[in-house]
């Protein structure tokens, strides 16, 4: 492939690899999937990420299996691995019949379903199935400890250094750095430091080592140059970004809207209040509620005082309209920068501080978003740096809309983040294709000037990322400060499924949504991002080797 620092390393490689690698290098099926397109073009490369890819949870039965029937695959892997994967195989036992625990899983009965495990787990206790489950219900509730004590039978010694590494996960997440930290340098015997480079530089950060969690993040890089997480977050640690904050170079208005939210609201307020606001003026719009939203209000009005202006309509509008309400007020206008917050989350007491680091880092960004993290369980991301896909063999073939489709032009955003807990994946800052409308800052000039939001799109969905395409067509692309998270009531994946109604009204947005933008565009932007993540790593990584750093 040729030396990372060269002209040549990114236009070398294959192009749909190359742009599935500037998107992120985390996540078992995204390493996976490119992993496979890689094994053709780059064979080495291929390896490298499918050994990255099961490294992630190496007491998934399934993926082992996937890499098995790879031909001539698991014998270029290290030993130690290869023997790890058969004996996980050896042990992994599928149930014929899933349905009962498919039905408790389903209704998020997490104590039952945490007991149905214990009880499967006392019958099989060496069948690794239900300790892997047992590890992934533990994660999603982030109950760490579950993940601790889950009994492990009598196992081959093979398999052992993939318990070890899932028990050092739990130890970190659970906030044992001490013992999470020699386990995983044990592990990491095993499954090679690079691959362990992300969570190893992530406990070492919690220990006060922040050093050392650069030379680890450094040594991954330097070895294997298609690692882009490990080094953007190298990037931002070299630099002080992850503590860096800034205050904005202007007058900023905070714009909330809401509908029948009232404890929700009463709490994002709350943390309004308690956060450094910089003179900041609140816009505050009452979206025709009926329950206790006006004297929600009226309490923190009281609070603000002048700082706080509200706006009550009779109706309620709709979130796109309520976002067009806001933007349009003269006071807004006369102020250099509008920020969006949904009614329900929770804000960091440095919030503004972190989003005036990205604007002096990127300043001509389209809009600025950040993470947004699960209330409920703060280790689960629910957004962080999105990327705009058109899935394979879609990109030239048909008409540029097909109205006649459920999907009439099927692009979508990047899910790196699924199945993975925040621990350091995203801690980075760079341009993306889109960012969440949960907290969403903006020149407002730029604001006014891309138009308002979408009126076909309400109620909310899709209407912050049909903006942020309109944005990207002029060249004003998003900009992620994955150094400042926003905890958001909202729950998403399984636990977001409401009623029918509401399901398809979502399905009949993202319709629109897609027929608003032809192939065409969605191609032109997939383009542009992708030169614009090569520029901005590549800058990155010139420094990095001016600064002795990464090895060039």
């Amino acid at each position: 492939m040729g030396n990372f620092y060269s002209d040549t390393y990114w236009s070398d490689m294959h192009a749909p690899v190359r742009r599935k690698l500037l998107m992120g290098s985390v996540g078992a099926k995204h390493l996976f999937d490119t992993g496979v397109l890689a094994l053709e073009s780059d064979p080495q490369l291929g390896v490298e990420l499918l050994l990255a890819a099961y490294v992630f949870d190496p007491l998934d039965g399934n993926v082992a299996t996937q890499l098995s029937r790879i031909e001539g695959l698991l014998p270029l892997f290290p030993r130690s691995v290869s023997a790890c994967i058969s004996s996980l195989l050896a042990c992994w036992q599928r149930p014929d019949n899933l349905t009962y625990f498919q039905r408790i899983a389903s209704k998020h009965d997490y104590m039952k379903v945490k007991k149905y495990i214990l009880s499967c787990l006392e019958k099989e206790p060496e069948n690794l199935f239900w300790i892997h489950l047992g590890m992934i219900h533990a994660r999603a509730a982030a109950d760490f400890e579950f993940g601790l004590e889950l009994p492990v039978g009598e196992l081959p010694d093979e398999i052992q250094p993939a318990i070890d590494l899932a028990k050092s996960f739990f130890n970190f997440m659970a906030g044992n750095d001490a013992v999470a930290f020699p386990l995983l340098m044990s592990a990491s015997d095993v499954f090679g430091l690079n691959n362990l480079a992300h969570i190893i530089a992530s406990v070492a950060l919690k220990l006060g080592e922040r050093e050392t969690a650069m030379s680890v993040l450094s040594g991954a890089v330097d070895a294997q140059p298609w690692r882009v997480s490990e080094a953007l977050r190298l990037y931002d640690l070299a630099c002080a970004l992850d503590k860096k904050t800034v205050p904005l170079p202007g007058s900023l208005a905070v714009l909330l809207y809401s509908f029948n939210k009232a404890e929700e609201l009463d709490a994002t307020l709350a943390s309004l209040y308690r956060s450094e606001l910089n003179g900041a003026s609140i816009f505050m719009l009452d979206n025709g509620s009926s329950d206790g939203t006006s004297e929600v209000i009226s309490k923190w009005q009281s609070e603000f005082g002048v700082q706080m202006k509200r706006i009550d309509l009779p109706v309620n509008v709709g979130a796109a309209a309520a976002r067009n309400w806001l933007m349009k007020e003269p006071q807004v206008q006369e102020c250099d920068f509008a920020v969006y917050l949904d009614d329900d989350v929770e804000v960091a007491q440095d919030w503004i501080l972190r989003l005036g680091a990205a604007v002096e880092a990127y300043p001509d960004a389209g809009v600025w978003g950040c993470k947004i993290l699960d209330y409920s369980v703060p280790a689960v991301m629910q957004a962080v740096d999105m990327h705009i896909i058109q899935p394979e063999g879609e990109e030239g073939e048909g008409p540029e809309v097909d109205l006649a489709r459920i999907t009439p032009n099927p692009f979508r955003c990047s899910n790196l983040h699924l199945y993975l807990l925040d621990s350091g994946y995203f801690d980075f800052m760079r341009p993306c294709g889109s960012v969440t409308g949960c907290c969403h800052l903006f020149r407002t000039q730029k604001l006014l000037d891309n138009g308002g939001f979408s009126l076909f799109l309400s109620p909310s969905q899709y209407d912050d990322l049909e903006h942020d395409l309109r944005s990207c067509l002029k060249g004003d692309f998003p900009v992620y400060q994955g150094h400042l998270g926003i905890l958001h009531r909202k729950r998403s994946g399984f636990a977001s499924h409401t009623d029918v109604a509401q399901e398809g009204n979502a399905q009949g947005n993202r319709y629109k949504m897609q027929a608003m933008h032809p192939r065409s565009e969605i191609l032109q932007i997939m383009a542009d991002e992708e030169r614009l993540l090569q520029s901005d790593l590549e800058k990155k990584m010139q420094y990095l080797v001016r600064k002795g750093i990464l090895a060039g």
